[in-house]
């Protein structure tokens, strides 16, 4: 694609604050417990959780912890990912470790996300998919 001084296109990103809500709307909607979601994911302490469901915290799950819970709440990835168009709501300064993400999470990701979702998750993770 090239690009020259008079285009202009918006990027989609993450927008994770609303993410973060939709994440603790999913599992109320679903009457899940946090010590559930703990228990399921093999957590010591549930404050990982906490931590997703804050929106002023502004952190997301593990994209392989995402795929589990899209599954638990029988979900999409584009139904817990909320998109927002344009510049991102904060500045990302490095990427996020990928922990081992395996072929099997990429492959499903690459199966069943938009393109939208796919975008923003190689942003946010820095994945090549």
């Amino acid at each position: 694609m090239q690009i020259d001084n008079k285009s202009s296109f918006s990027i989609p990103t993450i927008d994770v604050p609303a993410t973060s809500q939709n994440l603790k709307n999913l599992r109320e909607k679903n009457n899940i417990t946090v010590a559930q979601i703990q228990k399921l994911l093999g957590m010591e302490n549930p404050q990982s959780i906490y931590t997703w469901e804050n929106p002023e915290k502004k952190y997301l799950p593990r994209i392989d912890n995402l795929i589990t819970l899209a599954k638990l709440y029988k979900v999409t990835l584009d139904e817990i990912i909320i998109i927002k168009e344009g510049n991102a709501i904060f500045e990302i300064k490095e990427g996020k470790p990928l922990y081992g993400i395996s072929k099997e999470v990429l492959d499903f990701i690459t199966t069943n996300a938009s393109s939208k979702t796919q975008f923003a998750l190689k942003k946010y993770y820095l994945l090549s998919l």
